[in-house]
């Protein structure tokens, strides 16, 4: 991640971000980029929309070709070259709570939230799904046919914030299943034979970042992993 000495020192090797969401932890890393270095930002209307109409985000604007914007859409695929192709998959979320109701009004939500397949020419699937709120049958299908899933690893337990400081939201009303339970992901997934499936965007309230919980432990013996810094991943 470190600027390339060919380029100078104001430079950033990331050549673009694919945004699956408008939600803030997903989107101010745009503000921690290099200043005024072009970026290719692909996103939905619905989130660059959102982006746009916010004043802090206008600071990836200050220059012509600052950011240059695709738009993409579910189901339909575009290249990242070396022979990848990224498909946004449209999973149900909701509007990020900083986005007022009359912004809302025109916007698709069913291009809130988005997860990615990403697919080789040989045929290989690797699927990141950082913010799952549900898991359809046709989706399942789907995850089925990966080498590699990257999963909504956010909640251990529906009420896992409100057992910490009464009168927060649910995993679920924020657009997280959480990981235990019969309905939670680690039971849902869990018979996905063959695909190696790791937890992602851990809340630091989650239990399983605790090597010798049991929760951590749970997590193993159903066949999982838990991501880390500097993890990487060959499909």
């Amino acid at each position: 991640m470190h600027p390339d000495p060919a380029k100078g020192s104001r430079n950033t090797p990331v050549a673009g971000v694919i945004l699956t969401s408008a939600d803030l932890d997903h989107v101010l890393g745009l503000l921690l980029m290099r200043e005024f270095t072009p970026v290719r930002i692909y996103a939905s209307n619905a989130v660059r929309s959102i982006l746009q109409s916010n004043s802090f985000f206008q600071m990836l604007d200050r220059l012509p070709g600052q950011s240059r914007w695709t738009t993409i859409e579910p189901q339909v695929g575009f290249s990242l070259g070396g022979g990848v192709t990224c498909t946004p998959i449209a999973l149900p979320g909701t509007f990020p709570s900083y986005v007022a109701e009359k912004e809302r009004i025109g916007l698709d939500a069913a291009r809130i939230t988005m997860g990615l397949l990403f697919e080789t020419s040989d045929g290989k699937r690797f699927a990141y799904l950082p913010a799952l709120a549900s898991v359809s049958s046709a989706l399942k299908d789907l995850l089925s046919t990966c080498s590699v899933l990257l999963v909504d690893g956010t909640f251990w337990t529906d009420n896992e914030l409100q057992s910490i400081q009464p009168g927060t939201p649910l995993a679920r009303s924020m657009g997280h299943m959480p990981i235990s339970g019969a309905d939670g992901s680690l039971s849902i997934l869990g018979d996905l034979a063959g695909v190696r499936r790791i937890y992602t965007h851990i809340n630091n309230t989650n239990p399983i970042l605790n090597e010798s919980s049991l929760e951590r432990r749970a997590v193993h013996d159903g066949g999982w992993e838990v991501a880390w810094d500097g993890l990487e991943i060959t499909v």
